[in-house]
């Protein structure tokens, strides 16, 4: 097989790419969910921004009992993006139960796979969902918010509780079988705010079971815009979702794990580890120096260079741009959007920063230094647009502090239209 340009994959990574070192949350989680000892129902909350890494812990750990534990685990792999049109959660969640009962190799669960499909029919049925969905069934009270929904909820709670214990039933069922039940629940960061609480919801109601493990990957902000969302109503202010978000996931999970971002003196050497380009190498010293502690930016932006790179290699009137330049702006596009946009419309903008940050345009309070650069008609905007962006970003001082977009003013836009921000 021919050999030709190798870029990162977004894909989360799985045991034999681990280059987060995640085995050392593997290995504690393990024990946790393995040990007889531990009381449940149980939930790990695998924290993390966008990007952190949390799906491929998820993915290490479902791998690790699937590798070590085969026998003694029902893995239940859920993903509730994929699932978004459903008009409920719940359908898809019993669904996935269902088939992972079936996947048993030793075919010790298909009493309990049939039971569940029997509640699958009868809910999606509409004998219970309808009812569930029309009165409003939210968690347990958050300040008064419980008032508000008691009086509606009727024969619910007594059809809530029937479907509890049925799959209580399952679940005891499962441990008589030798086994335990663990669901990994990922991407809900790619779900819209009104899914995000649906499932939390119907995790609260159903799965909080005896016998029953769930690892869910969270992003606090994801579940604050499920929260400001679902009570938009009630005007609540930003510290006030932020509060009613920590009650949710406190009434949920036992155990936070916190993915702290990579540690920047270890951003070079988390490169490294990569199959890049010699032309990417290069770069490698610049670019940790102002590239997010990210691992998903990290390969967006090592993508973006490779490709970039094999592009002006290969076209004769491109060849001379230069890679370090090119290198800023691709940490530009994936870090900075807003600013990214605005500097494709206006290339100018790139050297005002630079001279902003070189302190090349005096008191940026006065129009004074950008009409000597830029003239009278557009000292004043141009001051407006540097105002917006200069000391928005950290790491922006670090690009700005040895780059030389001046000495290519004229060139800017074909320097944007390689990472695709032009025409």
């Amino acid at each position: 097989m021919t050999s030709g340009l190798s870029v990162l994959s977004d894909a989360p990574a799985g045991s034999a790419g681990d280059r987060l070192e995640f085995s050392r949350y593997i290995a504690a989680l393990t024990e946790v969910i393995m040990n007889d000892a531990t009381e449940t129902p149980f939930t790990v909350g695998v924290f993390g921004a966008w990007g952190s890494g949390k799906s491929s812990l998820l993915k290490m750990l479902n791998e690790g009992l699937a590798s070590d534990h085969a026998d003694d685990v029902v893995r239940v792999d859920f993903n509730p993006w994929i699932y978004r049109r459903e008009p409920s959660m719940l359908i898809p969640l019993l669904l996935t139960l269902q088939d992972s009962l079936k996947r048993d190799p030793k075919k010790r669960f298909l009493e309990a796979a049939a039971r569940v499909g029997f509640l699958l029919a009868k809910v999606t049925a509409g004998v219970l969902l309808g009812r569930i969905s029309s009165a409003g069934v939210t968690l347990d009270s958050i300040d008064r918010l419980a008032e508000e929904v008691v009086h509606k909820r009727g024969e619910v709670e007594s059809e809530t509780r029937n479907l509890r214990a049925a799959l209580q039933e399952q679940a005891d069922n499962v441990k008589k079988g030798g086994a335990r039940l663990v669901f990994f629940i990922d991407d809900l960061d790619r779900c819209e705010p009104d899914e995000i609480i649906d499932l939390l919801e119907s995790i609260k109601l159903f799965l909080d079971l005896s016998n029953v493990f769930i690892v869910i990957a969270v992003a606090k902000d994801v579940v604050d815009r499920g929260i400001a969302y679902k009570y938009r109503d009630f005007g609540f202010s930003a510290d006030k979702v932020m509060m009613v978000g920590d009650e949710y996931l406190d009434k949920m999970i036992q155990l936070p794990l916190y993915i702290p971002p990579i540690d920047v003196g270890v951003i070079g050497q988390f490169m490294d580890g990569f199959s890049l380009p010699d032309a990417v190498r290069d770069q490698v010293d610049l670019l940790q120096q102002i590239v997010s502690p990210n691992p998903r930016r990290i390969k967006r932006v090592l993508n973006a260079c490779t490709v970039t790179y094999a592009i002006t290699e290969r076209s004769p009137g491109l060849r001379d741009l230069r890679q370090d330049l090119v290198a800023r702006l691709a940490v530009l596009r994936v870090q900075s959007a807003e600013l990214f946009a605005a500097i494709t419309r206006s290339p100018d903008l790139l050297v005002a920063l630079e001279l902003a940050y070189q302190d090349k345009l005096g008191d940026l309070r006065s129009t004074s230094g950008f009409t000597t650069r830029f003239g009278a008609e557009r000292a004043e905007a141009m001051q407006k647009a540097v105002g917006r962006f200069h000391g928005s970003q950290d790491y922006l001082s670090q690009v700005f502090e040895h780059s030389d977009f001046d000495a290519v003013a004229h060139d800017l836009p074909l320097y944007l239209t390689m990472l695709g921000g032009g025409s």
